[in-house]
């Protein structure tokens, strides 16, 4: 019985060839696995996302449910400057959820403008409207404050400086409210007697 013996070129060659194989589909794999689903996210501005803004006490109760509710915090979305040590969640109703997570803050981020986010961002919070014993919107998870450092209440109005220190104008307010892309939130700037630069809320008559 003759035994044949393949050529160690010959299986050198073949080593290389796998190996260059096998290099390709970890890149190839690699280069997919970290492709941003931001690459391909559009606006979606249909009434199961963009859902019909409440006036009124009665009408707020009635679409966020009970203050301090369960649902209150049921979404949630990851922001850049979150607070003073970095990025971090906000929590808010499920209601507003797609609109502010799916919307807002991936339009932000399409944009390659998380940088104009300047903490504190805050959602819900179980708590009064300051100075007051009546619930904060806040307390249904229905308001977000964005840059609230540079964006106190009282204040006439918005700081357009991001944490990079460059100016942004009204890039934030408008993307939360309008006019472009404008996503149905009530700016709290918008107040006579104490405006409020920070605040956005998905209601009005409160």
């Amino acid at each position: 019985m003759r035994i044949l013996r393949t050529p160690m070129r010959v299986v050198r060659a073949g080593a290389v060839i796998v190996a260059a194989l096998c290099a390709f589909s970890i890149a190839h794999t690699a280069g997919v696995a970290s492709a941003s689903p931001i690459d391909v996210w559009v606006h979606d501005h249909s009434s199961d996302v963009i859902k019909p803004r409440p006036d009124g006490l009665a009408e707020i109760e009635s679409t966020f449910g009970p203050v301090c509710g369960e649902n209150s915090n049921g979404a949630r979305s990851y922001w850049p400057s979150q607070d003073a040590n970095g990025p971090g969640y906000v929590y808010y109703d499920t209601y507003i959820g797609k609109n502010v997570g799916g919307n807002i803050r991936n339009h932000v981020k399409f944009d390659h403008k998380d940088e104009a986010v300047r903490w504190l961002v805050g959602g819900y919070n179980c708590r009064y409207i300051s100075g007051t014993t009546s619930w904060s919107l806040h307390a249904w998870g229905a308001a977000i404050d964005t840059n609230s450092a540079t964006n106190p209440v009282g204040q006439d109005h918005w700081n357009g400086i991001g944490s990079d220190g460059k100016k942004y104008g009204t890039y934030l307010p408008d993307v939360w409210a309008g006019p472009y892309p404008g996503h149905k939130f009530f700016w709290g700037l918008n107040w006579p007697n104490k405006p409020d630069p920070m605040h956005f809320q998905y209601a009005t008559g409160y």
